[in-house]
This record gives C-alpha cells, sequence and structure tokens, in this order.
C-alpha cells in the first residue's frame, strides 16, 4: 500500500477542520459556564467559528 506524501496544512484536506474544532470548543465552554441552552450555545460557537475563518482568510493564510 503506497504511503501518500505528506503535505503542508495549507493542502490538507482537513485544514477547515480547526475552526469546527474552535467552534465546539466555545460551545462547550459556553454550555458550561453559563445557563444557555446547547442551541443559543452551538449557534454562538459557529459564529465564533465563521469570524475566525473570515479573518484567517482576510490576512490571507488561507
Amino acid at each position: 500500500m503506497p504511503v501518500p506524501e505528506l503535505k503542508n496544512f495549507r493542502e490538507s484536506r482537513w485544514r477547515y477542520s480547526q475552526f469546527v474544532v474552535l467552534g465546539l470548543a466555545i460551545a462547550g465552554l459556553l454550555k458550561w459556564l453559563s445557563p444557555l441552552d446547547w442551541p443559543v450555545s452551538l449557534g454562538i460557537g459557529a459564529v465564533l467559528g465563521v469570524a475566525y475563518f473570515l479573518f484567517e482568510k482576510k490576512r490571507g493564510s488561507i
């Protein structure tokens, strides 16, 4: 079985996973530290994950 060559993170298929992980981590922290329900916490996490994605895209790293 051939071993796939290593790519840098920009060319990896996992390059967008960091934004999903960040959004889920924020949602989990919000749920744990505040009286918010899961849908509200997930919504805030999603908004912040997308905001970070747009920031990185504007900065030129994606």
